[in-house]
């Protein structure tokens, strides 16, 4: 085997393989990456913790042909370490079962396993493939993980829920996650085949993993596949690097969420996005407790935000609002949860769709004509009031 690669290309490709890799390995083989130059295709790099594969195709000479299974931290060691953007050269050895690794005047060598104890990586067959644009993929699922559940007391609620819609003939996939206290819910719309899907339940190492592939690449377009335990990702993650990522699907039932978006709630609360972050952040800096709690009180044409900390003191800040309701209303909120919410609608104005005090709260952009691949609409949870 001989092949030559842009240093900067392989680190990327490295990178994507070391993050699915565990630190700690029962089985020596998974923390090796399998290295395949293939003439006038490229070389491809191939990774595995058996939930996850990812697999690389990258655009470079290859002078000869090989299959070997390299030490992946080690090799993403050295890759980070030679000067970027040199060309590295890769050369089999007979002696020592070695590779070769030479850049300027730079060379190693490293010892190589037999490919025979590498897993198999099998050829799916996926029930259902469509493709999607990739900026509108990332912006979807990077919305929705805001109300991922962050332990893994329920499995099924450690993920983003996919499944497609047919709205008066609109065909929308949607990216809905929950963690009791909130929904998330993002729409987007999709091609006809995405009308063959099941429901499914993507994990959150999954998405995580995901968004960081998609950063070189907001302006192309991934092939999503989909099979009943698994779902894959295929797209050019960067410049010369074809990635197609795999994982398993969680295996379970996820809560009916729908009725919880589709409320009657006819107190209307309109205020500038960034004023209300803002004040809201500012007045939650001295609530150090667990609930995190920010009180609103709000009136005709001002919102009021207030936080009191026994050990710490208190903070109220007032800012201009628009509410359609003759009477005010006091309502009680986790700021780190409405906070989260709240960062993720890019328009100059948010609505809040309010109640009572005790029931769950809509909140959604005022323009979507700003984004109209993607519809967002969130409902948050308040908190109990204690009158002191």
């Amino acid at each position: 085997m001989k092949l030559t690669i842009n240093q900067k290309v392989l680190e990327k490709t490295l990178a994507h393989a070391n993050w699915i890799i565990e630190k700690k390995q029962a089985v020596p083989i998974l923390g090796y990456i399998l290295f395949e130059a293939i003439p006038e295709k490229g070389l491809k790099i191939t990774a595995t913790n058996m939930d996850m594969t990812i697999v690389d195709t990258i655009n470079c000479e290859v002078l000869s042909a090989g299959k070997y299974c390299l030490p992946a931290g080690l090799l993403y060691d050295i890759t980070k370490k030679i000067k970027i953007g040199s060309d590295i050269v890769f050369e089999s050895s007979n002696e020592n079962n070695s590779i070769q690794v030479t850049s300027n005047k730079a060379s190693f060598s490293i010892h190589y396993m037999d490919t025979d104890g590498f897993p198999p990586i099998a050829d799916l067959d996926y029930d259902v493939s469509f493709m999607m644009n990739t900026a509108i993929l990332k912006k979807s699922i990077d919305v929705a993980k805001v109300a991922m559940l962050q332990d893994n007391s329920r499995f099924h609620l450690n993920g983003i829920h996919m499944h497609y819609e047919n709205e008066l003939g609109n065909i929308n996939i949607r990216f809905v996650a929950t963690d009791l206290f909130r929904i998330s819910c993002v729409s987007a719309s999709a091609p006809q085949e995405v009308q063959k899907m099941e429901p499914i339940i993507v994990s959150k190492r999954t998405v995580t993993e995901f968004l960081k592939l998609i950063d070189g690449s907001p302006d192309k377009e991934t092939k999503v596949s989909i099979s009943e335990n698994r779902i894959s990702f295929s797209l050019q993650s960067a410049e010369n690097i074809q990635t197609e990522f795999s994982s398993r699907l969680i295996s379970g039932t996820f809560p009916e969420y729908k009725a919880a978006l589709d409320v009657s709630n006819d107190k209307i609360l309109i205020v500038n996005t960034s004023d209300f972050i803002e004040a809201l952040d500012r007045v939650s800096t001295v609530v150090v407790d667990s609930t995190n709690s920010v009180k609103l009180n709000i009136a005709s044409d001002k919102l009021v935000l207030s936080g009191v900390s026994r050990e710490l003191g208190s903070a109220t800040e007032e800012i201009e609002a628009t509410f359609n309701a003759f009477d005010p209303l006091e309502i009680c909120f986790n700021s780190r949860y409405l906070l989260e919410v709240l960062r993720e609608i890019e328009t100059p104005q948010v609505k809040l769709l309010l109640a009572e005090s005790n029931s769950s709260t809509i909140i959604k952009p005022t323009d979507t004509d700003t984004a109209p691949d993607v519809d967002m609409v969130f409902a948050v949870m308040p908190i109990e009031i204690v009158k002191n």
